[in-house]
Protein backbone atom coordinates (compact mmCIF):
# COMPACT_ATOMS: atom_id res chain seq x y z
CA UNK A 1 0.00 0.00 0.00
CA UNK A 2 1.15 3.41 -0.61
CA UNK A 3 1.86 6.41 1.74
CA UNK A 4 -0.06 9.65 0.82
CA UNK A 5 2.18 11.65 2.80
CA UNK A 6 6.08 12.51 2.19
CA UNK A 7 8.27 12.18 4.86
CA UNK A 8 10.52 15.29 5.48
CA UNK A 9 14.04 14.28 4.27
CA UNK A 10 15.58 17.88 5.90
CA UNK A 11 14.46 21.51 5.51
CA UNK A 12 17.52 22.02 2.97
CA UNK A 13 16.27 20.17 0.24
CA UNK A 14 12.55 20.95 0.71
CA UNK A 15 13.57 24.04 0.11
CA UNK A 16 15.48 23.18 -3.33
CA UNK A 17 12.44 21.45 -3.95
CA UNK A 18 10.29 24.53 -3.41
CA UNK A 19 11.95 26.69 -5.51
CA UNK A 20 11.57 24.19 -8.45
CA UNK A 21 8.28 23.53 -8.66
CA UNK A 22 6.02 24.98 -10.76
CA UNK A 23 2.37 25.64 -9.90
CA UNK A 24 -0.22 23.78 -12.27
CA UNK A 25 -2.94 26.19 -14.15
CA UNK A 26 -5.81 26.18 -12.39
CA UNK A 27 -8.04 26.97 -15.29
CA UNK A 28 -10.75 29.58 -13.96
CA UNK A 29 -9.74 29.66 -10.42
CA UNK A 30 -5.97 30.50 -11.43
CA UNK A 31 -5.03 33.46 -9.96
CA UNK A 32 -5.36 36.98 -11.50
CA UNK A 33 -1.91 38.33 -12.23
CA UNK A 34 -2.27 41.54 -13.38
CA UNK A 35 -4.72 44.27 -11.31
CA UNK A 36 -7.72 46.32 -13.60
CA UNK A 37 -9.29 49.27 -12.39
CA UNK A 38 -13.17 48.99 -11.69
CA UNK A 39 -14.58 50.21 -14.96
CA UNK A 40 -18.01 52.49 -13.89
CA UNK A 41 -19.81 52.01 -17.37
CA UNK A 42 -18.75 48.33 -17.44
CA UNK A 43 -20.35 47.66 -14.09
CA UNK A 44 -23.38 49.61 -14.94
CA UNK A 45 -23.89 47.50 -17.80
CA UNK A 46 -23.39 44.01 -15.64
CA UNK A 47 -26.29 45.91 -13.51
CA UNK A 48 -28.79 46.68 -16.47
CA UNK A 49 -28.22 43.20 -17.63
CA UNK A 50 -29.25 41.87 -14.72
CA UNK A 51 -33.28 40.53 -13.90
CA UNK A 52 -34.96 43.16 -11.58
CA UNK A 53 -35.65 41.15 -8.35
CA UNK A 54 -38.89 42.88 -6.78
CA UNK A 55 -40.22 43.14 -3.16
CA UNK A 56 -43.53 42.12 -2.80
CA UNK A 57 -46.01 42.58 0.43
CA UNK A 58 -48.54 40.05 1.19
CA UNK A 59 -50.96 40.26 4.27
CA UNK A 60 -51.52 36.48 4.86
CA UNK A 61 -55.23 35.61 6.26
CA UNK A 62 -54.72 31.70 5.63
CA UNK A 63 -53.06 28.82 3.89
CA UNK A 64 -54.60 30.21 0.85
CA UNK A 65 -51.98 32.78 0.72
CA UNK A 66 -48.64 29.97 0.69
CA UNK A 67 -48.57 29.54 -2.95
CA UNK A 68 -48.24 33.29 -3.56
CA UNK A 69 -45.31 33.30 -1.64
CA UNK A 70 -44.22 29.84 -3.09
CA UNK A 71 -44.23 31.60 -6.54
CA UNK A 72 -42.97 34.23 -5.55
CA UNK A 73 -39.37 32.90 -4.36
CA UNK A 74 -39.86 30.77 -7.42
CA UNK A 75 -39.33 34.23 -9.65
CA UNK A 76 -36.16 35.27 -6.94
CA UNK A 77 -38.30 37.79 -5.24
CA UNK A 78 -38.61 38.87 -1.74
CA UNK A 79 -41.48 38.57 0.12
CA UNK A 80 -42.71 40.73 3.27
CA UNK A 81 -45.58 38.63 5.66
CA UNK A 82 -48.09 41.10 7.10
CA UNK A 83 -49.40 38.59 9.70
CA UNK A 84 -50.80 40.56 12.52
CA UNK A 85 -54.06 39.44 11.61
CA UNK A 86 -52.94 35.98 12.50
CA UNK A 87 -50.94 37.33 15.46
CA UNK A 88 -53.77 38.80 17.68
CA UNK A 89 -53.04 36.75 20.53
CA UNK A 90 -55.76 34.08 20.05
CA UNK A 91 -55.31 29.95 20.67
CA UNK A 92 -56.64 29.08 17.34
CA UNK A 93 -55.04 32.07 14.44
CA UNK A 94 -51.76 31.17 16.86
CA UNK A 95 -52.06 27.68 15.41
CA UNK A 96 -52.94 28.74 11.97
CA UNK A 97 -50.09 30.97 11.64
CA UNK A 98 -47.75 27.76 12.59
CA UNK A 99 -49.10 25.81 9.92
CA UNK A 100 -49.06 28.36 7.56
CA UNK A 101 -45.07 29.25 8.80
CA UNK A 102 -44.40 25.19 8.33
CA UNK A 103 -46.45 25.02 4.81
CA UNK A 104 -43.72 28.30 3.79
CA UNK A 105 -40.55 26.44 5.06
CA UNK A 106 -41.58 23.12 3.60
CA UNK A 107 -43.14 24.06 -0.43
CA UNK A 108 -39.46 26.44 -0.08
CA UNK A 109 -36.95 24.36 1.41
CA UNK A 110 -36.05 22.97 -2.21
CA UNK A 111 -35.41 26.85 -3.24
CA UNK A 112 -32.81 27.31 -0.11
CA UNK A 113 -34.86 29.97 0.78
CA UNK A 114 -35.09 31.72 4.33
CA UNK A 115 -37.93 33.00 6.79
CA UNK A 116 -37.09 35.13 9.73
CA UNK A 117 -39.35 37.31 11.96
CA UNK A 118 -38.81 40.74 11.33
CA UNK A 119 -41.72 42.20 14.34
CA UNK A 120 -44.63 41.07 16.09
CA UNK A 121 -46.27 41.73 12.97
CA UNK A 122 -44.27 41.11 9.94
CA UNK A 123 -41.78 38.12 8.33
CA UNK A 124 -39.52 38.39 5.74
CA UNK A 125 -38.96 35.25 3.24
CA UNK A 126 -36.09 35.59 0.84
CA UNK A 127 -34.89 33.38 -1.82
CA UNK A 128 -31.46 31.42 -1.82
CA UNK A 129 -28.88 34.69 -3.10
CA UNK A 130 -30.53 36.82 -0.25
CA UNK A 131 -29.02 35.37 3.09
CA UNK A 132 -31.05 36.73 6.40
CA UNK A 133 -28.74 37.00 9.99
Amino acid sequence: MRSLFRRKQSDKSSDEQNIGRTIPSLGVFSPVVEETQPNPHQELRKLSELEAIFVRSKKVESLADVPYVVDEIKEGNIVLLDISCLNDGSEQTHIELRRIIERIKGATKSYHSDIALVNDDCMIVTPAFVRLQ
